[in-house]
C-alpha cells in the first residue's frame, strides 16, 4: 500500500539520489552484519517471499483501488535484513515494468523496507504477550500507518502529493477533475481538487480517501494473519522465535 508511482523526472535529483544513498548505505550495513550460516538457510524463503511481495503489489485489489505490499509477512517470515534486501529487488523489478519510475526506487525501498522492519520488531515483542494472529494483526497496521505517513510526507516534500493518493481505477471509484495547468496539482488547490474528485460507491471527498485507506489497511492486515496462521499449523519454525524454537 505505500508504494510511491510517481514517474521519473517528476521528483528533483537531490531526492532520489539520497533515496538510492540512504538505501546503499542500509544494505552495506546489512550485508557486513549477515550471518551466513542464517543466509543460507533462509535463501530459499527469501525468493518466495519477494515473489509473494512482487505479485502482491503488482496486482490491485477489487473493492479498494489499492493493492496489498505483504511487507509485515515478509519481515516475519525472514527478518527484518534479508527482508529489506527483498524488497530493494522487488521495487527494482517493479519499476523495469513500469510500475513507478527508476529513480523512485531508493525512495520506495526506504519506505517500505521501514514497513518490514516495524512489522517485524513489533510482530516479535507482542507475541511475547498476545496470540501470534493478534500480534500480527497489529503489527501489521501499525507498520501500515508509518509507512503510509512516510510515503506521503516524502511525495508532499519532493514532488506532488497527489500521487501518494489511492490511483488504481477499481469498481465504484472514479476521478473525474481536469486540470488546465498541471502546476496547479504541486500546492493546496490541487490536493482539494483531487480529492473533491474522488468518488467510492456513495462517498466522496475525504470520506472516500478514508474508506479506501482503512479497507486497505483491514485487507492487508487480515490477509497477512490469515497466512501467519496457516504457517503456524505448518510450519511454526517459520513464524517462531528463536527462543520458542528451543
Amino acid at each position: 500500500m505505500s508504494h510511491i508511482h510517481v514517474p521519473d523526472g517528476i521528483i528533483p535529483a537531490i531526492w532520489w539520489v539520497s533515496g538510492y544513498v540512504g538505501t546503499c548505505i542500509v544494505i552495506y550495513f546489512i550485508m557486513k552484519s549477515l550471518d551466513k550460516e542464517e543466509v543460507r538457510q533462509k535463501i530459499p524463503f527469501t525468493g518466495i517471499a519477494a515473489a509473494i511481495m512482487l505479485i502482491g503489489m503488482s496486482v490491485p485489489l477489487v473493492i479498494v483501488p489499492l493493492h496489498l505490499s505483504l511487507a509485515v509477512l515478509t519481515g516475519i517470515l525472514i527478518g527484518p535484513k534479508l527482508g529489506f534486501l527483498a524488497v530493494f529487488v522487488v521495487n527494482l523489478i517493479l519499476a523495469l515494468f513500469g510500475h513507478g519510475g527508476i529513480t523512485i526506487v531508493g525512495l520506495n525501498t526506504l519506505v517500505i523496507g521501514s514497513e518490514v522492519a516495524i512489522g517485524f520488531y513489533l510482530f516479535r515483542y507482542l507475541s511475547n504477550n498476545y496470540h501470534k494472529v493478534t500480534s500480527t494483526v497489529i503489527a501489521t497496521v501499525v507498520a501500515l500507518v508509518v509507512s503510509m505517513t512516510l510515503m506521503v510526507s516524502f511525495v508532499a516534500i519532493t514532488a506532488d502529493v497527489t500521487e501518494a493518493l489511492p490511483h488504481h481505477h477499481a469498481e465504484g471509484v472514479t476521478q473525474e477533475v481536469t486540470y488546465e495547468d498541471d502546476s496547479s496539482t504541486q500546492y493546496g488547490e490541487g490536493l482539494q481538487q483531487e480529492i473533491a474528485s474522488m468518488r467510492y460507491f456513495m462517498f466522496s471527498g475525504w470520506i472516500a480517501v478514508l474508506l479506501i485507506l482503512l479497507g486497505g489497511i483491514a485487507l492487508e492486515a487480515t490477509g497477512t494473519a490469515l497466512i501467519v496462521r496457516y504457517f503456524l499449523k505448518v510450519r511454526p519454525d517459520l513464524i517462531l522465535s528463536p527462543a520458542e524454537k528451543v
